[in-house]
């Protein structure tokens, strides 16, 4: 029984330690494919995003959720993908007066803003307004934001993406964003 045990640890330290070279791997992977797109777009200015988690769905994902509220009205919600996805969660920080550059993102981002304030553009540079305390999604369309507060801005997004794609689509500004300085 000790030798099994034994040999049980020492299998659980050999995949533990190739479960660590494969992230390293995959993190120094991104790094470069962001490298690379980070050359070809409209500057990112002021940015630090380091990635907390990141997880494989190697199938379609089919979810639903439903709830019925306080003031009985019903509540749903779907999560639906075609192809395996890349489901990540990321911790970002854009300094104030900063931008993150036209860009899109093949799948869905859920953002929060814990801190400060930004301008959000879509690709009409129609713009929207938010907050700390407010959340937004975004997808395939393209895009923009400028922190408008005083103070660096604070966000946790949640990407749902096609497996082996980049985090984001670098995009060249549209016509109307000359004026905007993005």
């Amino acid at each position: 029984m000790f030798g099994s045990m034994g040999t049980f640890t020492v299998s659980l330290k050999k995949e533990v330690y190739q479960m660590k070279t494969k992230t390293k791997l995959f993190i120094g992977g991104a790094a470069i494919v962001a490298g690379a797109g980070l050359a070809l777009a409209t500057p990112i200015v002021g940015l630090v995003s380091p990635l907390l988690a990141v997880g494989t769905h190697n199938s379609d994902i089919h979810t639903r959720g439903t709830a019925l509220m306080s003031n009985g009205e019903h509540f749903r919600v779907e999560l639906e993908t075609e192809g395996a996805s890349t489901i990540t969660t990321q911790d970002g920080s854009v300094a104030a007066g900063g931008h993150n550059g036209w860009h899109s993102h093949p799948g869905m981002v859920v953002v929060t803003l814990i801190s400060g304030s930004i301008t959000w553009y879509d690709e009409n540079c129609v713009p929207i307004n938010y907050k700390a305390g407010d959340s937004w999604t975004e997808g395939s369309q393209i895009h923009a934001y400028r922190v408008t507060s005083t103070t660096a801005i604070h966000t946790m997004a949640l990407f749902i993406i096609a497996q082996g794609q980049g985090y984001r689509i670098d995009q060249p500004a549209p016509a109307c964003a000359s004026g905007l300085g993005l």
